[in-house]
C-alpha cells in the first residue's frame, strides 16, 4: 500500500514524462511544417538543386535527439529517487 506522498510523486513523475512527450510532439510538428514550406519554395523557384534537405537533416538530428530524451532517456530525477527508494525500503 503507497502512501499519500508516494502517490503524489508518482503524479508528478507522470506529468513531467506527458510534458516531455508534449513538447517532442510539438517540436516534431512543427519541424514538419516548416520543412514542408521548404520543399514547396524549392518546388515554385523551379527545383534544380535540392537544397532544402540540408535544413531538413540539419534539424533532424535536434529531432531524434529530442525523441531520445523524451521517451528513452531517464529523467535525472527519477534515477535519484528509485536510487532513495532502494536505499530505505
Amino acid at each position: 500500500m503507497t502512501d499519500d506522498f508516494a502517490r503524489a510523486a508518482f503524479r508528478e513523475r507522470e506529468a513531467r514524462h506527458i510534458r516531455r512527450r508534449r513538447a517532442f510532439l510539438v517540436h516534431a510538428a512543427i519541424w514538419v511544417a516548416v520543412n514542408m514550406l521548404l520543399v514547396a519554395v524549392w518546388a515554385i523557384t523551379g527545383g534544380g538543386h535540392p537544397w532544402f534537405v540540408y535544413p531538413l537533416l540539419g534539424w533532424g538530428v535536434g529531432i531524434v535527439a529530442h525523441g531520445a530524451s523524451a521517451y528513452l532517456v531517464a529523467d535525472t530525477d527519477d534515477i535519484v529517487l528509485e536510487r532513495e527508494q532502494r536505499r530505505f525500503g
